[in-house]
């Protein structure tokens, strides 16, 4: 069994980006502790793009545009391989997600990197969104988190 992807069953994933020539956006953690956030090269072409890690199970966000775009907030599981390179299915159950206190769902939604589910919405320059995201643990079946553990060691 390999302990790290049990570590892994308990990490979301969430891209952030204002798409547009020269875009960006300023990500505060309002609410949450165990955020890791980068901005990843290869999600900055027509729009600075951030991804961000966590294994808090709720978050309250506050995204400052720069520029007027289309704001883009992909919720997913995380990017981790096995060894011979396949994208492990690392599911997370996102349960909502609130835009300026509007409610976008408030259901179960279970996502992976492979398969995210994508909000976009038309922001103006300087406008700041308040933005909620909760999940849960997936709700694997006894073979599916077998298979998962079983897959070899994954590659970082």
């Amino acid at each position: 069994m390999e302990p790290d992807v049990l570590k892994w069953l308990d990490l979301a994933r969430i891209d952030i980006k204002n798409q547009g020539e020269g875009n960006d956006v300023k990500v505060t953690v309002v609410e949450g502790e165990d955020c890791n956030i980068w901005q990843a090269g290869w999600f900055s072409h027509g729009g600075t793009g951030y991804v961000m890690e966590t294994s808090d199970r709720h978050l309250i966000l506050e995204l400052e545009c720069k520029g007027a775009g289309n704001l883009l907030v992909r919720l997913q599981g995380i990017d981790r391989r096995a060894s011979g390179g396949e994208r492990l299915p690392l599911w997370v159950d996102y349960t909502r997600l609130a835009v300026n206190e509007e409610v976008v769902f408030w259901e179960l939604k279970p996502q992976w990197h492979d398969r995210p589910y994508v909000y976009t919405r038309k922001v103006v320059d300087g406008e700041t969104l308040r933005v909620e995201i909760s999940w849960a643990l997936h709700g694997y079946k006894g073979t599916e988190l077998f298979q998962l553990l079983m897959v070899g060691k994954p590659n970082e």
